[in-house]
């Protein structure tokens, strides 16, 4: 069986992979978001996911000392 620190450190590495992810999807949704989307209908499905996403991140958990 796994030891709770290794447990505890592969649980760690996880967060940081999924912070990675989480900021280089910012970073391309914040790409689309420049540029220009003439479809109003594309405009109006981005629009709506952006909104979404945004406040997923509201929902979120920080790191500790982070506000």
């Amino acid at each position: 069986m796994k030891t709770l620190q290794e447990k505890v450190f592969e649980l760690e590495k996880e967060v940081e992979s999924l912070r990675d992810e989480n900021e280089s999807l910012w970073f391309i949704l914040e790409e689309f978001e420049k540029s220009n989307l003439v479809n109003p209908e594309y405009r109006k499905n981005f629009d709506e996911a952006f909104k979404k996403a945004r406040f997923q991140t509201l929902m979120s958990m920080k790191k500790i000392g982070e506000a």
